[in-house]
């Protein structure tokens, strides 16, 4: 079940103007390429133990960060159902039965809508190790041909057996994203970034290969347009496109569109000052990311149920917007003061230690002094 709460002006500018790709492709494989380049270098410099110990150490800190967010929709659930009843459709398993929902969330099997995101990214954090562990003993082509046979064997919606034998279940709630699907595209974006840290090119550098890549990326762009002013036709509206279970056509059409953005990552520093606050938002997106989902369940509560007509909602939608970059640019003013004061502490103990020195030796006789022998009584 999808969730969009956005007015409809905004879901017309967001509806996939780039191709036939969301944001959620974006930000996963993003995600990935991070995660395979800070694994990297951590595993190289402090070795393998220490790089897996800081993937496991960040997938506790997005479980947590889920649990936070289940919580907040529980409370909402529970004791202001009656000031937003537009979330009553998110949260039916567990208003039918919160005894089983509630450890559900805990084993991350019950992942109401907008509360599916996190329980990903915590099982691909966990699966990040063990990439680069295989990688280690099988190579990268191995993990590679792994990965994509399981891509593979989604497209057959083996998963959907599994959700249609756990829909009597209240306690299992597993959302629509397909994860034999979508690992392919973490797997990818780990590879991907640890061969940046190697500084190695993956395709072929040459100016008419770029221009060969372009074509098709603009042959999908006005494709999707068109799509979108005259309405879906049938192909996009097949498997071949199928955002849940990542279609061919869907993975083709952003792969490419990565390869050809990528060509300009070397002008970003030009727009750094522009691109300041995404970069904010960035550095801290997990408390970001949370904070967003909290207020979506707010105003999902008041727009989905009729309570606040369209206009009212266009100016919320927009203020909820705003606050990612505010409370991005607070976080890290924070950060900055945390930072800034970390210094002066060891100065201060060590101080503390001089003084105390000193003080011991001052009280300790001095060699030059004659001390008086003692005599037994």
């Amino acid at each position: 079940m999808s969730v969009d709460h956005s007015p409809s002006w905004l879901r017309r500018f967001t509806d996939q103007p780039l191709g036939f790709f969301t944001t959620a492709e974006c930000f996963v494989f993003v995600s990935a390429f991070l995660a395979g380049m800070v694994f990297r270098k951590r595993s190289e410099k402090l070795g393998f133990v220490a790089a897996r110990s800081s993937s496991i150490d960040r997938a506790g800190r997005i479980y947590r960060a889920h649990l936070v967010t289940v919580s907040f929709a529980f409370v909402l659930g529970s004791f202001f159902l009656s000031d937003l009843p537009g979330i009553r459709y998110l949260l039916d398993h567990y208003l039918v039965n919160p005894w089983t929902a509630i450890p559900g969330s805990l084993a991350l099997l019950f992942r109401p809508p907008l509360m599916d995101i996190l329980p990903i990214y915590v099982l691909f954090s966990l699966l990040t190790p063990l990439a680069f562990w295989a990688a280690q003993r099988w190579e990268w082509r191995t993990v590679l041909l792994v990965s994509f046979s399981g891509w593979l064997i989604a497209q057959s919606h083996a998963s959907d057996l599994l959700l249609t034998t756990a829909k009597d279940l209240s306690f299992v709630q597993l959302g629509p994203f397909d994860l034999l699907a979508w690992q392919f595209l973490w797997v990818g974006g780990l590879f991907v970034g640890q061969r940046f840290v190697e500084n190695k090119s993956l395709l072929p550098a040459t100016h008419w290969f770029r221009l060969l890549l372009g074509f098709p990326v603009i042959v999908f762009l006005f494709w999707r347009w068109i799509s979108i002013a005259n309405g879906p036709d049938p192909i996009t509206q097949s498997w071949l496109f199928d955002k849940w279970h990542l279609g061919p056509l869907r993975l083709i059409n952003f792969a490419l569109a990565a390869l050809v953005t990528a060509t300009f990552l070397r002008y970003i520093n030009r727009w750094e000052l522009f691109l300041r606050p995404f970069l904010l938002i960035g550095r801290h997106m997990l408390p970001v990311f949370c904070s967003q989902i909290c207020l979506s369940l707010l105003l999902i509560g008041r727009a989905e149920s009729g309570l606040t007509n369209e206009p009212a909602i266009s100016v919320l939608t927009i203020c909820q917007l705003l606050t990612a970059p505010l409370f991005a640019w607070f976080l890290e003013r924070r950060s900055l003061a945390e930072r800034s004061a970390r210094p002066a502490l060891p100065t201060l103990v060590t101080r503390r230690r001089i003084a105390l020195e000193r003080t011991r030796i001052n009280l300790l006789p001095s060699p030059a002094v004659r001390q008086p022998a003692s005599h037994p009584l």
